[in-house]
């Protein structure tokens, strides 16, 4: 009997630690097909991807993923919480998913449980020392680490601060949560990362991040040094190879890309409206407004934004969310359908068990979707494409190649 383990992603780009995630997790669970589900074009820190969806998906499939799909833009964009929820889910949804893998500084899964269950929970004294520290002025992040510790504190449980600290457990908790919050029967399963930290931008480890490879990639990415070292250090050789004969071609996009088109959309609203955008709130709304004329670039006026409260990333995935007109009550929404990315040749058999079983449609022929799905779901699924043909259209431009629209993209199959 086939076992399937699924993996959150967003491979921005693919690195040889991911490739070690994917085989420790099928053989930590005995999985033998392992389902991604990728962010698109636009990713969870409130950015382009640096590679295409489509592009993505092949990197992924070369080193060891079965079966691609797309999450949803109004997942991917969202804050953690909603990241991970919409994720979830969406395997849920598949009816075909056993465990749930995904990397941590820690590698404690009872630890990423535990509080995952208790923020499911939110016991009344956890939620009144998170309001006290919000009303402090802490960020959220900040908020919910000082509540929890205090929490845990005073109900006399081992806890170390530290564990909040990193990206990585945060969002295992996240996912923890979910499947809680959901009674999901997909069961957690944590691989500890190895290698960079998620922020780390050198690329002397064995396994670099994938920041310090974008980080490298838009400082070096024309020289031979570039094609002939960096990657053959950072990746597994096929996708390298494939990664080096893309970039013959083609080009990669940062967020600064979208500079003029991000404050075009800004200069159409007021504070009363950019209020109705994911993450928007109304100190942020009138701090946009009020520095407008300052506007230089998408990272620049980021930058200009920040306060105490307001992280960058907030701000980013806020200003990612009017660029992509995806309004506040969006995020929340349980999921309409799945888009199918790729995948392999020999995974065939079991896309049509995920066919069979799923409560929502999968999507393999992106023109189809008005035949597929219930007319109230098409404005849904016409976000990614908005958001897929915009991230194209800047692409295209930048390299002056032409314009395929997404609905003619059909899937990787490798």
């Amino acid at each position: 009997m086939q076992k399937a383990v699924g993996i959150i992603a967003e491979y921005n780009p693919f690195h040889k630690g991911h490739e070690y995630q994917i085989q420790q997790a099928k053989e930590q669970t005995g999985a033998n097909i392992a389902i991604i589900l990728m962010s698109g074009d636009f990713v969870q820190r409130g950015t382009p991807a640096i590679f295409a969806k489509h592009q993505r998906t092949a990197m992924a499939l070369l080193g060891g993923a079965d079966i691609v799909f797309e999450l949803p833009s109004f997942y991917a964009c969202g804050s953690a919480e909603y990241f991970s929820s919409g994720a979830v889910s969406v395997f849920n949804a598949l009816n075909s998913i056993d465990f749930l893998c995904f990397g941590s500084e820690s590698g404690e899964i009872d630890t990423c449980r535990f509080l995952g269950k208790l923020l499911a929970d939110e016991p009344k004294l956890y939620k009144e020392k998170l309001r006290s520290f919000l009303k402090q002025g802490l960020s959220f992040p900040a908020a919910r680490k000082s509540a929890l510790a205090e929490y845990l504190k005073e109900k006399d449980i081992p806890f170390s601060e530290d564990f909040l600290d990193t990206p990585n457990n945060i969002l295992g908790i996240e996912y923890c949560k979910s499947l809680a919050a959901q009674n999901s029967s997909i069961a957690p399963v944590t691989i500890k990362r190895i290698g960079s930290s998620y922020h780390e931008t050198s690329l002397s480890s064995e396994y670099p991040s994938a920041s310090a490879i974008r980080r490298e990639l838009i400082a070096a990415w024309n020289t031979q040094k570039f094609l002939s070292d960096t990657l053959k250090n950072a990746q597994p050789p096929a996708v390298k190879d494939y990664l080096c004969a893309l970039l013959e071609n083609e080009t990669f996009l940062i967020e600064d890309d979208f500079s003029l088109l991000l404050k075009y959309e800004l200069m159409k609203n007021t504070p009363e409206s950019l209020c109705a955008f994911s993450d928007m709130s109304p100190d942020l709304a009138r701090r946009i407004y009020h520095h407008l004329n300052t506007f230089e670039t998408f990272t620049q006026f980021t930058e200009q934004l920040k306060t105490k409260e307001l992280t960058y990333t907030r701000i980013c995935r806020a200003l990612l969310h009017v660029l992509l007109n995806i309004p506040s009550d969006l995020p929340a929404i349980s999921p309409a359908h799945v888009r199918l990315l790729g995948f392999k040749k020999e995974s065939s058999s079991f896309l049509r068990i995920l066919q069979k079983n799923s409560d929502i449609p999968i999507i393999t022929k992106a023109a189809d979707y008005k035949k597929l799905l219930p007319k109230e779901a098409h404005s849904l699924f016409e976000k990614d494409l908005f958001a897929s043909n915009l991230y194209e259209t800047v692409k295209c431009n930048k390299k002056s190649t032409a314009f395929t629209n997404d609905l003619q993209k059909p899937p990787i199959i490798l």
